[in-house]
């Protein structure tokens, strides 16, 4: 972890004194940005809570949003703010479904208090399965036994399937789906191809426009409308042996039909073993075991998932570009980098696009 020195901890920490019900005084003693991620800005807070004359010992962990564009595509007019869109999923999750997410603090809208819009959650322990350096190469991971493994993928295809199962117009999420629109795959296909040339700037991306035309050409019909997760793996949650202890980051949920998620899960399962050169361990469930238990917790099949995993590389190749530009326009890498190129998902697009070429 690396100290973040950009937040006000002193403003910070007057404003949980009024998020926080038996707080006179929050005094913030240190504060930590975790290794990885690129959409949000997370920052881990060691805090000293004061109340009735007494004082304890509290962690928090804020979520503010950056200063650039997001990572993933508008889904509806107005709804830009990446936190804001999280915290609204978090607390419909938390509302309607017992599983589990970070216990809310509070939410805040105006910039003026630390420099931009936040949210600030309690802090959540558990094992994170880290893409840098591949969970599926060292780390606990790899330490666990088979059983374990196996378990926690089932354990999180179920998850991803109760995310799904939520009824979404109850919960306050149509704001999600613009008036007169179709939240189904078409829809979802049109708002990444935009999102991709927007991004690439002129630039060319070969295997990923084949992937659109491709894509196209063979876009389902139908699909029950969902609530879908958008970034559902195995390290965007915490876990306790192979329970689930929080569910995070939400800022690329949308309403799609279910297999929008499964699609996303099966591919990164795809991409972290086979475009990156991890063999599979002791354990872990063949695809086909994950679909099926997938299925069994949705409720109803899904049938073929190849559309939907190319999709989602696709989706892949298109964040991985929106990345590279925010680096680029952080300054951390030069300009005119053809890195969006790298890293395996570009590999991982043209492994699906062979595959569906003999299908």
């Amino acid at each position: 972890m690396d100290d973040d020195p950009d937040v006000d901890l002193r403003a910070l920490g007057g404003w949980l004194v009024g998020r926080l019900p038996d707080a006179s005084r929050v005094r913030i003693d240190e504060a930590t940005s975790p290794d990885g991620g690129y959409s949000g800005e997370t920052t881990i807070l060691q805090a000293v809570v004061t109340s009735d004359g007494s004082e304890r010992a509290e962690c928090f962990v804020l979520r503010r949003e950056p200063p650039e564009a997001a990572v993933y595509p508008t889904q509806a007019p107005g709804i830009d703010i990446e936190v804001e869109l999280q915290w609204r999923v978090m607390e419909a999750i938390r509302s309607y479904t017992s599983l589990p997410v970070a216990p809310p603090v509070g939410y805040e809208s105006d910039p003026a208090v630390i420099g931009a819009p936040f949210f600030v959650t309690g802090f959540v322990d558990g094992d994170v399965p880290r893409e840098m350096p591949a969970y599926t190469a060292e780390g606990f991971y790899v330490e666990c036994q088979p059983q374990v493994r196996r378990d926690m993928n089932l354990a999180a295809v179920r998850t991803i399937a109760a995310v799904n199962r939520i009824d979404w117009r109850a919960a306050g999420l149509g704001f999600l789906v613009p008036g007169g629109t179709e939240p189904g795959h078409r829809r979802q296909l049109g708002l990444w191809q935009d999102f991709a040339t927007q991004e690439l700037r002129g630039r060319a991306h070969p295997i990923l426009e084949e992937a659109w035309r491709r894509l196209d050409a063979g876009t389902p019909d139908g699909g029950e409308p969902t609530l879908c997760w958008g970034d559902c793996r195995l390290g965007n949650v915490f876990w306790d042996g192979a329970t689930p202890t929080c569910l995070t980051d939400f800022e690329g949920a949308t309403i799609a039909p279910a297999e929008f998620d499964l699609g996303w899960f099966l591919m990164f399962d795809r991409w972290i073993h086979e475009a990156c050169g991890n063999p599979r361990l002791d354990g872990e469930p063949a695809r086909g075991e994950l679909v099926v238990a997938y299925e069994e917790a949705l409720g109803y099949p899904v049938g073929d998932t190849w559309w939907h995993e190319a999709f989602a590389a696709a989706r892949y190749c298109a964040i991985v570009v929106r990345v590279i530009n925010r680096l680029e326009e952080r300054g951390v890498m030069p300009p005119g980098t053809d890195t969006y190129l790298a890293g395996g998902v570009s590999d991982c697009l043209r492994l699906l696009l062979d595959e569906g070429s003999y299908r």
